[in-house]
């Protein structure tokens, strides 16, 4: 409620009592109205009252925290203001800090007087600079009232007037303003302004005057990038009667002139006209170059007309020639192109004397768009030779072709090795659960260790994106009949794939009679790779390591068991449990030490204190001491417990280098 009190308090004390009284507040100190400043800014969003906004107005000054103030009564005097505003505003425009804003204002503010009160301005401000924005003001808003004024001052001494004059009078003077901006002498700072006048008329449907405006500039004495951009916008003005102007550019020996043409080609109306046009002076052209440029203009006009025109010349220019004409025309297939152009393509993408060649028909081909090109690909997939089998292949991936898996099953049947592998391939990304059976069958059938190999590194591929259990099943079924070879790589298969069911199979065999096997297994074990397994690969190596009548087996338990503590993220207590049970299960010294690098890569206090605890061991207190000055080093802060720890490692070592470390990290403490 006080709020809503202190609000009506400051809109009545500035806009005047509520029985209409004036209060003569822009009489008010100016700290005065600053103390109120959030409360000022409040009211001024939330009123039309032109009076409020005109109070802030005609408040002295121009500091930084008053201008703020202004500024949004300014913005609302263009939202709301009206006849009453003008006079005050008109006075304003020739203040520095202050004219941008009453331009603002000015400009949205509806009716004649608005024009004429800045037209009147416009003849006596002192400041070119505000000169410039009355002008660029009378543009805005376009009234053919303004024009006279405009043209008077289109040969101002200054250049930031003359432009704004010439923006204002191409705005405003319709007709009127043709004459001046054809004249070959037009001073160049005004040729943006004629550039739109003729963009006006064009919109408008007065094609005529502006194709006159753009073909005097394409002449004038003007820079060279303004002549250009005539040249080009005269040729889209006149549509299709454009085409003597674009092939004059295409034929031109400018480079620049050509661009113009080329640039303009493709983009004047759809059809077959003016394809016609460019692709017979393609016939012409003899530079490989402008060729292969010319090629991808035509490429770049994709209507359905113009393409059946451009394809057969573009496909021609695509099997022979030099190369970066090409290339080009390859590149532009990818446009333009249909079924019929896949043997080309393909036969380019096999070309390996031109890689350019080869690499512009693969991108082609993987982007060639329509369901069309995919049946075709698939056609070519059933019925190609070796080598486009293997192209196609690669396609199916690229473009994701579903249809076209049923095939690549075949394909790892294939009697070529090249279509064998390349199906491999493909089918890595897109196999499903119900294909793993196929490619079950095809590792246990390769026809060389190599074969069998790739087979395997794609099983492992496509099974870490398949469901795991389902995956582990579908494995487990070949390992009744498998050769050993064949169970050596499911059980390799099986840590990729991970999950309970594959740990079950695992250490089945890890725990079988088969030596092979159960050195497999035990080293499967050790290498798993899922974190998600970590308690049960965890029980799995402990087992080994406390019931295995092999030494070798127990061992490998133990090193697998103390990698997870090392590797795999975990709870401290747990890390340091495995770590104690390791120590104590270990028969051999070179075991017992690899807790002391699991202490060294995971530092905390309570860590700190299990390895000091070592220190005392004179067979591993080098280890221990080891351990612990680099414990100390990554911990961060003074610690009386980390101060203790270095005290007791100087005390204890007898290596030098370790006692220098330890007292560096003492001194920090």
């Amino acid at each position: 409620m006080r709020h809503f009190v202190h609000l009506f308090v400051v809109s009545v004390f500035l806009t005047g009592s509520v029985f209409g009284q004036d209060p003569g507040w822009h009489q008010v100190p100016k700290e005065a109205l600053l103390e109120k400043g959030a409360d000022v800014i409040k009211m001024l969003l939330s009123t039309t009252d032109e009076t409020a906004m005109l109070n802030i107005v005609k408040q002295p000054g121009t500091e930084d925290d008053i201008l703020r103030l202004k500024m949004f009564a300014y913005k609302r005097l263009g939202m709301y203001g009206a006849k009453a505003a003008v006079p005050v505003l008109v006075e304003k425009l020739d203040i520095e800090k202050e004219g941008f804003y009453a331009r603002y204002a000015l400009e949205t503010i509806p009716g004649d007087e608005i024009d004429v009160a800045l037209c009147e301005a416009a003849k006596n401000v002192k400041r070119p600079e505000t000169l410039a924005g009355i002008l660029t003001t009378l543009g805005v808003r376009g009234h053919s009232k303004s024009a006279a004024t405009a043209k008077e001052f289109l040969k101002h001494e200054n250049l930031d007037v003359r432009k704004a004059a010439g923006y204002a009078y191409a705005n405003t003077a319709g007709d009127e303003a043709v004459e001046f901006f054809t004249q070959q002498s037009l001073d160049p700072a005004l040729a943006d302004s004629g550039f739109l006048l003729a963009e006006i008329f064009a919109k408008n449907g007065q094609k005529e005057k502006a194709i006159k405006i753009y073909d005097a500039l394409a002449v004038a004495d003007i820079k060279a990038y303004q002549q250009e951009a005539a040249l080009y916008w005269g040729i889209l003005a006149r549509g299709l009667d454009g085409i003597e102007l674009l092939v004059a550019q295409l034929n031109s020996e400018s480079p620049k002139f050509f661009g113009v043409g080329l640039k303009a080609g493709r983009e004047l109306p759809a059809g077959n006209t003016v394809t016609k046009a460019m692709v017979e002076q393609l016939r012409k052209q003899s530079d490989p170059l402008r060729k292969a440029k010319l090629v991808r203009s035509i490429g770049d006009r994709k209507d359905k007309e113009s393409k059946i025109v451009s394809l057969p010349a573009i496909s021609e220019l695509a099997q022979s020639g030099e190369t970066v004409v090409r290339v080009a025309a390859i590149d532009s297939l990818r446009n333009i192109g249909d079924p019929s152009v896949l043997p080309i393509l393909i036969g380019a993408a096999n070309q390996t004397d031109s890689p350019e060649v080869a690499k512009a028909a693969e991108n082609t081909l993987r982007n060639l768009p329509g369901k069309e090109i995919d049946d075709a690909v698939v056609g070519l997939l059933e019925k190609g030779n070796a080598a486009t089998k293997i192209t196609a292949i690669g396609l199916v991936e690229d473009r994701r072709i579903i249809s076209a898996y049923p095939l690549l099953k075949k394909g790892l049947l294939d009697s070529d090795a090249g279509v064998r592998k390349a199906s491999i391939d493909a089918l890595g990304q897109t196999a499903e659960i119900d294909d793993l059976p196929i490619l079950l069958d095809v590792l246990d059938k390769a026809k060389s260790d190599e074969e069998a190999e790739k087979i395997l590194i794609v099983l492992k591929s496509a099974c870490t994106r398949l469901p795991q259990d389902a995956a582990s099943s579908e494995v487990l079924k070949l390992f009744a009949n498998g050769s050993t070879a064949m169970k050596i790589n499911l059980l390799d298969l099986l840590k990729e794939i991970g999950g309970a069911k594959a740990m079950e199979i695992v250490e089945q065999y890890a725990w079988g009679h088969d030596a092979e096997l159960q050195d497999k297994a035990t080293a499967v074990l050790g290498q798993w790779r899922s974190p998600q397994d970590l308690k049960l690969v965890a029980a799995a190596c402990l087992k080994l390591a406390k019931e295995s009548k092999e030494n070798k087996f127990k061992v490998r338990g133990l090193r697998g068991y103390i990698r997870l503590a090392r590797q795999f993220s975990m709870a401290e207590e747990q890390r340091l449990q495995i770590c104690r049970e390791v120590y104590d299960l270990a028969d051999r010294d070179e075991d017992k030490v690899l807790i002391f690098d699991v202490f060294a890569r995971n530092p905390s206090l309570k860590v700190l204190d299990a390895a000091v605890n070592y220190l005392d061991n004179e067979k591993f207190k080098e280890k221990a001491a080891e351990s612990v000055v680099v414990i100390g080093e990554k911990l961060q802060g003074k610690s009386r417990q980390t101060a203790d720890a270095m005290k007791k490692v100087i005390e204890k070592t007898a290596n030098n280098s370790i006692k220098e470390r330890a007292q560096r990290v003492l001194d920090k403490q």
